[in-house]
């Protein structure tokens, strides 16, 4: 299948290289508002065509799938016309700004039988099922905790008066959306929609939370995770029970390690995984396409609508108003 791609920052580097390395698509098209920026990131990959016209781009007959990491507040309009002109799209995380926004897209896609994916790593790594079953280790599950702390490279623009579009109320930014998605998805995914959310941050003077405390209350257990674009700091998950925990040493949205510690021992649980993580996405999402696979479909689309659900409420609690939220 022949595909495109929309944006040229790191993370379509990243994917354009996975995608190269996993060999389902084949890479055909690179869109970019600036033809300059269109043929750099093309000529590093030797991808043959560019594009600054996107109408033009999504009614190309040669073109089936669109990927598309732009701003967070353009998801839900970029995909919504690739849908109708009938192309399957993947989108980067966060997938929109809204569960509204999910909603939409979904029905959209269903209209035009065609899927719109939500690109966001860990669900497809092949630890993520071995992670499932590990905390079952741990006995009566009670805490479990999560960091995502990486100060972000467009800190210091916003520090000396620029406003980069991740640190914008106006196109879907912050920390909560930026690195929040993944603690969220991860523990819904593994636990389901929590009982309750909640989400207290530092907020820069434009209103953009740098960082901050999710807390998600479940049955039995209550999930903490901290996340900062504006600090340095670890980043792991621990699943605490009364015969031991879980320990992810590493970035969660990776799952590269996963030790099971008991009081006097640690044994290594992950498998090795590609260098390249986006590949299993990638492979995961054309046979979802080939195949018609309309129930591994829908449970991906379900944990991405609970996660958005989370996230909705995180941000009434924290008192974060989008553009996206007036607008629709």
């Amino acid at each position: 299948m022949r595909l495109a791609t929309v944006g040229t920052s790191f993370i379509t580097e990243h994917f354009i290289a996975a995608a190269l390395k996993e060999g389902s698509f084949e890479v055909t098209t690179v869109y970019s508002r600036t033809l300059d920026k269109a043929k750099v990131l093309a000529d590093q990959f030797h991808i043959p065509l560019i594009q600054d016209d996107y109408n033009a781009l999504i009614h190309d007959p040669l073109i089936d799938v669109i990927y598309i990491a732009t701003p967070n507040d353009t998801h839900y309009k970029l995909a919504k016309e690739a849908l109708e002109a009938h192309k399957h799209v993947i989108l980067e995380k966060p997938f929109v700004s809204h569960h509204k926004e999910y909603k939409e897209l979904l029905e959209i896609a269903r209209l035009n039988d065609r899927y719109v994916f939500d690109a966001i790593i860990p669900m497809h790594l092949p630890n993520y099922q071995i992670l499932k079953e590990a905390i079952l280790k741990v006995g009566q599950l009670n805490l479990c905790n999560l960091s995502m702390v990486q100060r972000s490279s467009r800190l210091n623009a916003l520090l000396s008066g620029e406003e980069p579009a991740i640190f914008s109320l106006n196109h879907s930014g912050g920390a909560l959306m930026d690195l929040g998605i993944y603690p969220i998805s991860i523990c819904v995914g593994l636990f389901g929609k929590p009982l309750e959310a909640t989400y207290v941050c530092h907020k820069f003077s434009n209103g953009i939370d740098l960082s901050g405390a999710i807390t998600m209350r479940y049955h039995d257990f209550i999930v903490v995770a901290t996340i900062a674009k504006d600090s340095t700091g670890l980043n792991f998950m621990t699943f605490s029970g009364d015969k031991g925990h879980i320990l992810v040493d590493k970035a969660p949205s990776l799952i590269s390690s996963i030790s099971f510690v008991e009081k006097d021992k640690s044994s290594e649980l992950a498998h090795p995984q590609d260098a390249s993580p986006m590949i299993y996405e990638i492979k995961d999402f054309y046979e979802v396409i080939t195949l018609k696979d309309t129930e591994r479909y829908n449970a991906w689309m379900k944990l991405t609508s609970d996660a958005f659900e989370v996230i909705d409420e995180c941000r009434k609690k924290a008192d974060l108003v989008f553009a996206a939220d007036r607008e629709n």
